[in-house]
Parts: structure tokens; sequence; C-alpha cells
């Protein structure tokens, strides 16, 4: 019916009429307002509540840990109704949680949860997760036709080099199980021996990865576990099957155990940046991370390109309690970023390479000031060691005092008491410059502290000393100090300002901070680690803690962040047995069958052989260049020489989201990868572009 204006202006006429007419009898019907004293005493009508109440309602609850990947392990609680998981919330209960030895944690534990847990329902019934094994229609043509060797015109025909464009089909567990056996027979088969060695080379690949190999096909599988400490089993599972393929090496070469190699375990640690490289040049230890709870010590944080609120939410209460405590909190990164609002300061720098400056100048300041922890310096650090100027080598004793032999080291020390089968020869000692008798004097690497001041030892930090060799020839010698007090001209105030950007203003206020507030720490992003250069980045940091006395001391110190583990993992010793080796490299000649008997350290026998992701990541090659004045130089040493890659699987990790050259690797890289597994419980960016998943 087609209604005109006219028709429309009669018909509201009416209308409005009856209703005027009505209005008596309508309103009579209406209910007076009824008046509330007290809501919270008694209130009329509350039926609006159980539409809350119904909402959360529930039929049963249960306890577990959420672990994303290796790291929070947050108590939470799962809210379950008609079978499906409605809700998770905070469980509350950290305090309560206590290890074997009655150690218990306290209730600053609380809050622990983010978003990603509480929102995990999403993912467990989302469109993306995988329900049951799929295989690309490419690669099954391939493995039914009898896996022929992969030139480059079957490399397209099977959608190799261009997998994320193929299909998948589903496939039963016990055919996937089969297809994924033969495939690994294939690939196995097919670069094992001379053979697969002039395949290798006839491919391009370089002639240090394929010696790398042994011979053996099995040595280009590679196999990662992601993140997988609190998850041990069911994700560094896959590193036993690694080393496990040194019986499938045994088959194809006939060689006896001792004799074949297995697959490689690719790494977790240093492919997501967690690893800060800087470290193990520092102190030797692998990376200097704390417990968050150490936070409550701290009175000052400086987060260095690192996000901490956003990207790690379970621990971000540790960092804005520092407020509440009068610490102060520093944020420096390109951007304001979250925790730059939460900061006192925000120091903004350039990307890249200019944070290296900030710390040098930083550090400058702090000497230039005064402000620096003498005793400290002299005691624990090695700043007070003489070095050789002509050289650039550290100063021994030998070099000076004739016939030295090296000292012997107590045994209550730390090299005696915790480093086992240490060998001393690889340890020589060192000379400090001895003020108190105006001598080099020889000391050990267990001469810090109290023990160096027992031996009447007061090391100088500045000046250049003349020392007379064993041979008779005199050189010059300063310590450390002295030569960071040379380096550190180069990093004036305004040479920082013009290459890192940050107000100068702001380079003196976190030197004086740095320097007259105790404790002081440094936490850095995994994103840092990442840099060509993160070494300098990370030893950068130390020198201004190593100044003002602020690396061991509760709250204080120069850290990464790789995880923050409240679960017991497979630790292996001497006493207690081999741990985690026990699972991921137990002998596949020997295994133990017997449910009732341990594996013990006789029974471990790796065959598999770590391997670091980057090199994939950097077209499978190794860091070889061809430089126009010395030729082809080799940085990539043998014992961390890649082999090419021509399987592929990986468990509950994105290896294609966490890589940082996405296009050469979809596009050229992997197109030379024969078998690609993808294990995890969505179907993500990497598993588009595998073969089975």
């Amino acid at each position: 019916m087609r209604l005109n204006r006219r028709k429309f202006l009669q018909v509201s006429a009416g209308v409005a009429t009856a209703m005027a007419l009505t209005s008596k009898r309508v309103g009579a019907q209406l209910k007076p307002v009824v008046k509330v004293g007290n809501p919270l005493e008694a209130y009329p009508d509350r039926r609006w509540e159980e539409v809350y109440r119904d909402q959360y309602k529930y039929e049963r609850s249960f306890t577990y840990c959420c672990s994303p990947n290796d790291t929070h392990q947050c108590r939470v609680r799962g809210f379950v109704r008609n079978g499906i998981l409605m809700r998770i919330e905070q469980n509350y209960d950290h305090h309560k949680v206590r290890d074997l030895y009655g150690n218990q944690a306290d209730a600053a534990w609380n809050p622990r949860m983010c978003l990603r847990g509480m929102t995990y329902p999403r993912r467990a019934y989302g469109p993306y997760r995988n329900k049951y094994p799929m295989i690309r229609v490419g690669w099954k043509q391939w493995a039914d036709d009898g896996f022929p060797y992969l030139d480059k015109e079957n490399r397209e025909k099977y959608k190799m080099t261009s997998r994320g464009t193929d299909e998948f089909v589903r496939m039963t567990w016990d055919q996937t199980f089969t297809y994924l056996a033969k495939g690994h027979v294939a690939v196995g088969k097919a670069y094992s021996g001379a053979r697969g060695a002039q395949r290798l080379k006839n491919e391009g690949y370089q002639p240090e990865m394929i010696e790398a190999m042994g011979g053996s096909g099995p040595r280009t599988f590679k196999y990662r576990g992601g993140m997988g400490l609190l998850g041990v089993v069911g994700k560094y599972g896959i590193y036993r099957l690694a080393n496990n393929m040194a019986l499938l090496d045994s088959i194809i070469r006939g060689r006896g155990p001792g004799k074949v190699l297995g697959g490689r375990a690719w790494s977790n640690y240093t492919w997501h940046g967690d690893q800060a490289p800087g470290h193990s040049w520092t102190h030797g230890m692998q990376t200097s991370d704390i417990d968050f709870a150490d936070h409550r010590y701290a009175k000052m944080t400086i987060q260095w390109g690192k996000n901490l609120i956003e990207n790690k939410m379970p621990e971000a209460h540790w960092y804005t309690e520092i407020m509440e405590r009068g610490g102060t909190l520093v944020s420096i990164a390109p951007e304001y970023n979250p925790p730059a609002t939460k900061a006192d300061y925000w120091v903004p720098v350039r990307a890249g390479l200019s944070d290296i400056s900030l710390f040098l100048g930083v550090a400058k300041i702090i000497m230039d000031e005064g402000l620096v922890d003498i005793d400290y310096v002299k005691d624990y650090t090695d700043m007070p060691l003489l070095v050789r100027t002509d050289t650039l080598i550290r100063l021994h004793p030998d070099d000076f005092i004739p016939g030295y032999k090296a000292q012997t080291l107590p045994k209550d020390g730390f090299t005696t008491k915790w480093m086992k089968n240490f060998n001393r020869d690889m340890m020589p000692d060192f000379a400090v410059w001895d003020t108190n008798t105006d001598k080099p004097v020889a000391v050990t690497r267990e001469d810090i502290g109290a023990k160096m001041r027992k031996k009447n030892i007061d090391p100088a930090l500045d000046g250049v000393f003349d020392i007379k060799l064993v041979s008779g020839r005199t050189i010059t010698a300063m310590p450390l100090y002295e030569m960071y007090k040379v380096h550190l001209k180069d990093y004036d105030i305004d040479t920082v300002n013009q290459i890192c950007h940050a107000p100068k203003d702001l380079i003196v206020r976190l030197a004086r901070d740095i320097g007259t507030i105790k404790p002081v720490e440094i936490h850095y992003g995994e994103g840092i680690c990442h840099y060509f250069h993160a070494t300098m980045h990370n030893r950068a940091s130390y020198v201004p803690l190593m100044l003002t006395g602020n690396v061991g001391p509760k709250g204080s110190g120069s850290h990464t962040w790789a995880g923050n583990y409240k679960a017991g993992n497979y630790q292996g010793s001497h006493w207690s047995g081999p741990g985690f080796a026990a699972m991921v490299a137990e002998d596949p000649f020997n295994p133990i069958l017997d449910v009732s008997q341990n594996v013990d350290w006789k029974n471990v026998k790796g065959y598999l052989k770590g391997e670091e992701v980057s090199y994939w990541a950097h077209r499978d090659k190794a860091l070889i260049v061809n430089t126009p004045r010395y030729g082809r130089k080799v940085f990539t040493g043998r014992t961390h020489m890649p082999t090419p890659t021509k399987l592929v699987w990986f468990v509950n990790v994105n290896v294609i989201n966490n890589a940082k050259w996405f296009y050469e690797l979809v596009f050229n890289t992997n197109n030379n990868v024969d078998m690609i597994v993808a294990q995890d419980i969505e179907f993500t960016g990497s598993c588009e572009y595998s073969d089975i998943v």
C-alpha cells in the first residue's frame, strides 16, 4: 500500500484523538513510583539480577595452570556448564602454593592472570581450532607418486613453491602416521651418502653445510618444540624424535650405534630473542634473569625497549607496584609506550644502535661527576685488571713473574665447589697494580671482595704503569677502568644526543639517578636481543650498573626476560640423574622398557644436535661472505655450522610469525624444503604454508 502525505496526516490525527480519549484510563493503570530508602537493605523488584545469575551459573569448576608457552604458569579456575568451558577466572590462591622443601609464596603474587588466559575458551571453541589431521593435496600426490626426486619441475608440480595456494584434505590418524613415517624415510634416503651430497651441491648449498651432515640424510631434519619448559612431555617430545632419527640413519646407511647421526634440534631461546647474547660475554652465564618478586626490592626500574604492561600482563603488577613504594620508573623506547605512561620519565631514542651510546654516555657522566662506587668496582668487577697497551690483551702473571705457576684455588670457592671437571690451565690468573706495594701482583678468579682484602691487596683503578716483562722488555699497562675513561671520551653529551636523539637533560637525569639510587635494575625486551649488534646493547647496559654497585644486590642488575617459571623442571645433576636428557636423549638403541626402572646417565646417548633457527631464516645459509680483499670468509664455526633444511617439524609454535623476513622464508627458502609438519591447536599462518597439520 502506497501512503501519501495527505493520508499519513489523516491517520496521525485519528491516532492522536484516540490516545487523548483513553489517556485517563491508561494513566490509571500505571503504578506509582516506589520510593526506596536504602537500596542495600531492600529493593522491591530484583528480577533483573537473574540475567547475571543465569549468565554466571555453572555446574562444576576445576583449577589448572595456564602456560601459553614456557612462562607465567598462572593457576586459574575454569567454570563448566553443559560440558562447555564457559569462562576462566583468577583463583587468588598463589599465596598457598609451596614446594617440596616448604618454601611458600606470599600474597604479593596475586592477582595472576592475563586477558589471553581469560579468553582461552574463544580459542578452544573458535573456528581456527585444529580438530583433526590434514594433509596438503600437492604433497599427498608427491607421496602417492612414490616420492620422486624434487627437481625444479617437480617442486612446481607438487606446489612446493606455492604452498599457500594449495588445499588441505582431512586424514585419519592412522593415515597421517603412515604418511609421516614414509616422508621421513623418503627425505632421509634422498640426501644420504655421496648421491645426496651431490644433489645438495647441485641445489647450491654451501659445502661447509653439506660437510656438517657427515653423510647422514636425517641430519637435514629440523625439529622445534616451541617454548616447552612448562610442558616438556607434550612439546619437547619432538626432540626425542630427533634423537631417534639415528635409527633411521642406521637403516639407510647400514651403520651401527655410535656411527650414526640424528636430526637437528632447533633452538627456542635465541630464536624468540629471549636470550641476551651479551650476558655470556659479560659474566659467563647464559642469561641473567630474575624471579619477578625481586622487583619488590628495586628502588629504580628501567624498562628498556620493553612493553611489560601489554606483553607480560601477569607480571605487570610487579612493575607498577614499585610506584606504591616510592620507587622511580623509567622507560627507554622510541615510542611513548604503555610502560612510559606509568613512568616518572620517558627517554625517547632512535630505534637501533643508538641505545648503546645512551648507556655509554650515562657511564661517562657517572665517572666525571664522581658517582662511582669505588669499593664495589675494586671488589666485584674486572675494572682493576691490567691490560697491556701494546697488545690490548690482559696482563698475566707469567708475563712478568719468572717461572710463575697458577695459584691453588680455595676449596670453598665458587670454582672448586660448583664447577665440575674444570680445567685450571684454561683459567689463567690475572694482574692488578697494588697501591700498597706500588707494583703489579697476581690475583686469581677467586680474589674478590673480602678474599682480596685479606691478601692486603688494594688495586689501582687509575693510571698507566710500566711493567718489566720476563723477556726484559718494558711495556705499559693500564687498568680497565682507565681504559674506559679513554674510551668514553667519545661519548660526551653532545655526541650522545646526536647519535640517539635523547634530550640532554634526560641523559643527565638518568645518569644521576643511577648514580644516587640503589638498587637499580634494567630490564630489556626480547626484540632488542634480535639485533645483529645485540651483544653490544647488553654489554653497554652493564657498564653504569657496574660503576654504581648495582649488580648482585636484590632488586638490581641487568636482565632480559626469558620466563618466570613456577613449576619444577626436568633438572639433571650428577646425583639426581639425567633429568630432561632422560626423555629427549635416551639411547634409541638401548631404551629402558621396564616401567619400574629409571633412566640413568649410562642410558643417555645424544645423537641429535642443536641448531640455531636463524640460519634457516637467512636463506638456509651459514654466515659465509665473499669479501673483495680477503676472499671467501667463513664466520660460522664448525660447532655451530647448520646443515641443509629438507624436513621441518615444529610443535606449539608459529615459526613463520616469529620470523623477521616472512617473504624470504615463504617464497624462497621453504621452496627447497621437502616436508613441513605443523603441530598446533589452531590453524596458524605456519600451518597455512605447511604440508601436514
